[in-house]
Formats: C-alpha cells, sequence, structure tokens
C-alpha cells in the first residue's frame, strides 16, 4: 500500500509519540509525516531531549538523515544543523548518539530495525555511506530538472547510482514564479526549512511538508520572501505541463476558484 496524498501538512500540528525502533534505546519521540503502511517507508520528524546513544551495529534498510537543529554523532562524524547523513542498509556504526535536544528528519525505506554487531553485513554497500554532508559548505548548482524557471538554484545531497530517487536541497530567490501546472511520473515530497510559498494548497512556511504520489497535478506557484526545502523526488525529476496527465479524466481542484 503506497503513501497517502499529503498535501500539505504542519509538521508541528501531527500528533508526536514515542519513537520504537528495534534495536534502538528508547527515549525520543516522532511525528510521523507521511508513511506506506504496509513497508514502513516513511518520513518522519525525531526529536531527541539528549543523552541517547545507540550499540554499534547496522540497519536492515536505507535512511536518510538531516538535521534540522541540534547536533548528531555517528560514530566520529558529526551532523550539525542541515547536515544530511545516509545509512545504507547493513553498514556497521560505531555508535549513533546525541548529547543535546535534537530534531531531524528520518526518512527509512522500511519499518527499522536495529541489529547489534562489530561488522557489515554481508550484503552492505559500504560505498555509497554518507556519514556526513554539511550543506553550508556544498556549493549551490543550476537546477536540473527541464524547463524550471529562473531565480532556483539546488544543492544536491544525494542521487540513487542506478537511478530512481534523488535528495536535494532547492532554494528559490524572492519573487520567484512557477506560472505554470504541472505533474512529475514519480513521487515528490518537500518540508520547508526557511521562508514561504504559495501554491493552489494555500501558504507553505517553515516546517510545512507534502508528499505527492506519482501524476498529482499541482499548480502555479508564488514565494515573496524566498523559498528554502529539502525535497525528495526522482532521478531525473522528470516534469510534464498541464493539469491532465494522459490517462487521468478527473482532478478535484479547479484553479478558476484559486487564488495565489
Amino acid at each position: 500500500m503506497p503513501r497517502k496524498h499529503v498535501e500539505f501538512i504542519q509538521s508541528a500540528d501531527v500528533e508526536q509519540k514515542p519513537w520504537v525502533v528495534e534495536g534502538f534505546p528508547e527515549g525520543a519521540m516522532t511525528r510521523i509525516l507521511s508513511i506506506d503502511p504496509e513497508t514502513g517507508d516513511s518520513t518522519e520528524i525525531i526529536e531527541w531531549m539528549g543523552n541517547w546513544e545507540s550499540d554499534s551495529g547496522y540497519l536492515n534498510c536505507n535512511v536518510e538523515i538531516f538535521v534540522l537543529s541540534g547536533s548528531i554523532r555517528i560514530g566520529n562524524f558529526y551532523l550539525g544543523k542541515y547536515t544530511y547523513g545516509f545509512i545504507p542498509e547493513g553498514v556497521c556504526l560505531e555508535t549513533l548518539s546525541v548529547k543535546e535536544k535534537t530534531t531531524a528528519l528520518w526518512m527509512p525505506r522500511l519499518y527499522p530495525k536495529f541489529v547489534k554487531s562489530f561488522q557489515d553485513s554481508p550484503e552492505a554497500k559500504r560505498q555509497l555511506y554518507i556519514p556526513s554532508l554539511s550543506s553550508e559548505q556544498y556549493p549551490w548548482s543550476p537546477v536540473l530538472t527541464p524547463g524550471f524557471p529562473a531565480g532556483a538554484m539546488r544543492k544536491t545531497l544525494r542521487m540513487d547510482p542506478d537511478g530512481g530517487r534523488s535528495t536535494w536541497l532547492l532554494g528559490c530567490l524572492p519573487q520567484f514564479a512557477e506560472t505554470f501546472a504541472e505533474y512529475h511520473p514519480i513521487p515528490e515530497e518537500e518540508f520547508v526549512l526557511q521562508g514561504s510559498i504559495t501554491t493552489q494548497a494555500g501558504h507553505m512556511t517553515k516546517g510545512c511538508y507534502f508528499w505527492r504520489p506519482a501524476f498529482i497535478p499541482h499548480a502555479p506557484s508564488y514565494t515573496e520572501t524566498g523559498y528554502f526545502a529539502l525535497v525528495r523526488g526522482g532521478n531525473p525529476h522528470i516534469s510534464y505541463r498541464g493539469w491532465i496527465p494522459p490517462f487521468q479524466t478527473y482532478y478535484p481542484w479547479d484553479w478558476n476558484k484559486q487564488t495565489r
């Protein structure tokens, strides 16, 4: 069962509950922004109050981490604010520890389980491991989506080597406008880090989040203040302009009744 369409939510309004991962210590809280209830593929905001530490070991699935505040250590690697990490399935971590109040986006591909170990699992792809990538030290580059309007740049955090998913930061200048409706042949999700943007679904501000399944049209957008967000989408992230995908005959939003 795929994730449900989320368009959009303020993460602070999502109920917080204890974070439970088999093999990990208790003591953290989670807000689940979206999830596939069958597989556990999800995007969550984890909050640690400090003094939390795992044993040495590995996870049963790929996990992406993006720190929103505070800091995390993975072994000797430090992840501060707006630092990204990618932990491939089976790669042994010396420890994962949090010493201060910290929040981070936690994005596992399955319901995660932690296995105590001092070595990688036999199937681990350590060459794909990204223990710490500080976005502040990473350069901006032009957007890769063909036809994307001027006034935006991106910082690519990770691209699947065999296609599929990609994770990046999107930055848009004040008064950036996307003047057309579009849809994508793959799912797309965004979490607003700073600034704001207005779409047909409303005014998204810091902490807002959406997850769109493939082929969900979305209308023109505009930012007066500028916009900075974490994005996960396709590799490449292909866009088609228009309201109606080839096989879709109905869509519940009427753009003529919307204002920007």
